[in-house]
């Protein structure tokens, strides 16, 4: 029973928006630090993590 409990368990914690949107949101912070042109690059990224949410 432990072994079938525990996959199934690890599936459910691990579905959701936000594991999917988690890259988008590091990529387009990582992206906004740039000087200059980060700003106008990193916030449609950060955006497609707002809009998985």
């Amino acid at each position: 029973m432990k072994t079938l409990l525990l996959p199934l368990l690890c599936c459910v914690l691990l579905s959701g928006c936000g594991l999917v949107a988690l890259p988008f949101r590091a990529a387009g912070d990582i992206i906004q630090v740039v000087p200059v042109i980060g700003k106008p690059i990193g916030a449609p990224i950060h955006a497609v993590g707002d809009a998985i949410d």
